[in-house]
């Protein structure tokens, strides 16, 4: 539970085999007042997100190690982690921070990490708590209609639309505007699934990777192509700020 200063006391797991490059990312940390639990050893980090992921509320996790095989171990505890993670690395080619994107990860800090490069790591967190809140939600609104009585036209605004143009009650151009103005409303929870299939989808189109060809290499039920147009902006921008720090 955080506090009314959040975010101060933010609990971060820092995993990196140098320990001076240890200690100055902790003193970086702490500055910031962010809470630090530190470790060494690959094997330790992975006991740790394994068995005592609550009590963290974010990790940091060294990519290279001589220990460990971090991307495979991720790979296969991804399900099982709900924390956000940052891989730290010296590899800044694009296809690096495409393929940990892929298995999950929320950010990816070219080495030597800078100071500013932390003070914002809590906006994953946030992210992760406006996600959970937001399929909350979707969930609870699921559950209260399929348990609702009574007039389920009411209810459900589709149901009636989808009722008159049964019924002739509706033109061609209303339909076109119900069709507009119910796909605007749609949402899109980018979860692992849906991200991994998006850059599959990039890294196999290549130089064509625009949204509509996107969005039909990834032939998701509900998906739209401003959902896919959103996305791919917001990871353009990344891989340009990840271009910017070589």
């Amino acid at each position: 539970m955080f506090t009314c200063n959040f975010p101060e006391g933010l609990r971060v797991l820092v995993f990196v085999e140098n320990l001076q490059t240890l200690l100055s990312l902790e003193k970086h940390l702490q500055d910031f007042q962010y809470k630090v639990t530190r470790c060494q050893e690959g094997a330790g980090a992975m006991h740790l997100l394994r068995n005592h992921m609550n009590k963290f509320d974010i990790a940091i996790i060294e990519a290279q190690n001589s220990t460990v095989d971090i991307f495979r171990l991720i790979s296969e505890i991804a399900s099982e982690i709900d924390l956000p993670i940052i891989i730290t690395s010296k590899d800044d080619s694009v296809q690096s921070v495409i393929n940990w994107m892929k298995i999950g990860v929320c950010d990816y800090l070219i080495k030597p990490i800078r100071p500013e490069d932390l003070r914002f790591i809590f906006k994953h967190v946030v992210k992760k708590m406006q996600v959970g809140k937001r399929v909350e939600s979707e969930e609870k609104a699921t559950a209260e209609k399929s348990s609702s009585v009574g007039d389920s036209t009411i209810r459900n605004p589709n149901k009636r639309k989808r009722s008159m143009f049964i019924d002739g009650q509706v033109g061609e151009k209303d339909q076109d505007h119900v069709r507009d103005s119910t796909t605007k409303k749609r949402r899109v929870v980018w979860d692992n699934e849906l991200k991994k299939k998006f850059l599959d989808a990039m890294e196999d189109l290549g130089p064509e990777a625009v949204p509509k060809k996107i969005l039909e290499r990834m032939n998701v039920v509900g998906m739209t192509r401003e959902n896919v147009a959103s996305h791919l902006q917001v990871t353009f921008l990344l891989l340009l700020t990840m271009a910017s720090l070589n």
